[in-house]
């Protein structure tokens, strides 16, 4: 019994669709590491394997701007496959820290309606954790 329930869950692929996206400030910069189950991202914008789709989708649909308003260019880093996940790399000049920054994360929200993006920021030791559903709009950092 137990055996068929857990080759039904496998077969079904993970039961639900989110993202992690860690946010560490220091020496005016921002490092961007955001984790997605790979195979979430089949069929999305970011389908084909080459660096600059994946680069396209993530700065299309992860944005950060800084307190005094202006978006930041994200620089694509590149990604990394660490078993069933992807972690897609990037930074940004942020001189004035991630206080009062705007966080936009909808990843994978025009494909799945029950997609979850965790945002947490992290600056001089103290933590914030975002929450995005799908349809939110910018969240404000403390």
């Amino acid at each position: 019994m137990i055996r068929s329930v857990l080759l039904a869950l496998l077969a079904a692929g993970h039961p639900m669709h989110t993202s992690v996206a860690e946010l560490e400030s220091a020496g005016g910069e921002v490092r961007v590491a955001i984790r997605v189950y790979a195979d979430d991202l089949a069929g999305a914008d970011a389908d084909a394997p080459a660096d600059s789709a994946l680069a396209r989708y993530a700065r299309t649909h992860f944005l950060l701007a800084d307190a005094a308003g202006p978006p930041v260019s994200l620089l694509w880093l590149g990604a990394e496959r660490t078993g069933g996940a992807l972690v897609l790399r990037m930074r940004a000049p942020l001189p004035g820290g991630l206080g009062g920054a705007r966080v936009v994360s909808s990843l994978l929200h025009e494909r799945f309606t029950d997609q979850v993006n965790i945002v947490r920021a992290t600056e001089g030791g103290r933590t914030t954790t975002l929450l995005f559903l799908r349809g939110d709009g910018p969240r404000t950092l403390p």
